[in-house]
């Protein structure tokens, strides 16, 4: 298994400092109601989106593993970012994670990719215990964390916010 990730609607792949990856991520993190699922802080300058991307490519240099550009097959477009990296940006745990641009909200593209994006943790790199948090307004990330399996194991202090803390372990380790 190797990259691009690719389920029947999406090809995921490690994100490059190409500047057409930056922008539509600069795109997605934008947009006041994406961010308002993550967080809250707007990428209000091309280089704040930069030094994101920049970090996951990192991440995937020294890691093996990030969030990576999610594709969707029939626009050949970037719609968002799914992928695995340190949980709190600093470990050890690691975070399954995603972001969708809103136009591609409710078509079940969260929840491909991060079925595809954790079955590369626990097949190829062999992560045993994988954890996700949202926000608890955030019913639809919930939904998606549920779907893939993931436990959810209540409240958890981390980014400054409460959030829902969910886990899964590597059932193939």
């Amino acid at each position: 298994m190797s990259f691009p990730i690719e389920t029947s609607r999406l090809l995921i792949r490690p994100f490059t400092r190409e500047a057409g990856d930056v922008a539509a991520m600069h795109a997605l993190f934008s947009d006041p109601e994406v961010v308002k699922y993550i967080g809250g802080v707007l990428s209000d300058t091309i280089q704040k989106t930069q030094e994101r991307v920049w970090r996951w490519i990192n991440y995937q240099e020294t890691l093996g593993y990030s969030c990576w550009a999610v594709l969707e097959k029939s626009s050949g477009e970037i719609i968002g970012d799914c992928g695995l990296f340190p949980f709190e940006n600093k470990g050890p745990e690691v975070e399954l994670g995603y972001d969708f641009r809103r136009d591609r909200w409710n078509r079940g593209y969260a929840t491909e990719a991060a079925r595809a994006c954790l079955d590369y943790g626990f097949r190829k790199l062999k992560i045993a215990r994988i954890v996700a948090v949202a926000l608890p307004e955030n019913i639809a990330s919930c939904r998606v964390l549920e779907k893939c399996g993931m436990i959810k194991h209540g409240m958890r202090h981390c980014y400054n916010l409460d959030l829902i803390f969910y886990e899964i372990e590597n059932s193939s380790a």
